[in-house]
């Protein structure tokens, strides 16, 4: 009489359930993961607009503002002259295109920062800023 052998591995039904879960868990966490990177994109945009103002009013309290710019143009990558520790513009995280316009006057220090016209400093909560525009719940 012949042994029945063991038959290891899975059946067809058994793998196409096992991927049918794993299609609907992808498509349930997706989306939240999207939202939580686009998150973190613009809140380093928002931390890195805080750390060239800090520089900037560095700079101008240093130097009393003679050798900073009262106005600085470009995107990511840009040279930036006249402000130590800031040699170029950091890349906007959201969309690299974008542009930074930093605002300063002297005996002030900056008044505005944009990022490609949306306000990021000082208050990039506010209405039409910058987090309030791309910050997702």
């Amino acid at each position: 009489m012949k042994e029945k052998m063991d038959q290891k591995g899975f059946s067809l039904v058994e793998i196409i359930i096992v991927i049918a879960i794993m299609a609907v868990l992808i498509g349930v966490l997706a989306p939240q993961y999207l939202k939580f990177v686009n998150n973190a994109r613009v809140t380093t945009d928002v931390t890195n607009a805080t750390e060239i103002a800090k520089l900037v009013n560095g700079a101008i309290s240093e130097s009393y503002g003679s050798s900073v710019p009262n106005t600085i143009t470009g995107s990511g990558g840009t040279l930036v002259s006249g402000v130590p520790g800031l040699e170029v513009l950091p890349p906007c995280k959201v969309n690299p295109s974008y542009i930074w316009v930093i605002s300063s006057e002297q005996g002030k220090g900056v008044t505005e920062i944009t990022l490609n016209g949306l306000e990021i400093f000082p208050d990039a909560e506010g209405p039409g800023g910058y987090y309030t525009t791309y910050y997702t719940n």
